[in-house]
């Protein structure tokens, strides 16, 4: 029997224990997953010892999105004056057409994932930053 098989957590949790009194297969389970979310040296679930962040990875990561985004915004579009030409030289073809639509959902396109790659680049910074305070705060209320 476990910890938890006392009379009033069987009258409160019937459903798991056995007739015997024991707890049953689904029971035990979850109350592994408890105990294992319960305690910082579990070795899954838990922490497995403890939790860290590198918050230096993270502004790197940060710097990184960054120059993505940038990239993105010339590489990206790089094919634009082209196009333009291929839609305008052929305005009066399908292929005209064709190119100008397809340009213009390449630029939305475009747009798009760089509102994407700047809000990442953003909660990346952020979150290094708020880790790094975090981790400030605690040693000064440590005395460390």
């Amino acid at each position: 029997m476990s910890d938890r098989a006392t009379a009033f957590d069987r009258m409160m949790n019937p459903w798991a224990y056995d007739a015997d009194g024991n707890l049953t297969a689904q029971a035990r389970a979850q109350e592994v997953a408890r105990t294992q979310i319960n305690s910082a040296n579990a070795p899954a679930g838990g922490g497995g010892g403890g939790f860290s962040v590198d918050s230096n990875a993270l502004a790197t990561a940060g710097t990184n999105s960054d120059q993505i985004h940038a990239r993105l915004n010339t590489d990206g579009r790089g094919a634009d004056d082209a196009t333009a030409k291929v839609s305008t030289s052929l305005a009066n073809w399908s292929t005209g057409q064709a190119a100008k639509s397809a340009a213009g959902t390449w630029d939305q396109c475009i747009t798009a994932l760089g509102t994407t790659i700047g809000q990442t680049t953003q909660a990346l910074r952020t979150s290094a930053t708020a880790y790094q305070q975090h981790e400030q705060h605690v040693q000064h209320d440590m005395g460390a």
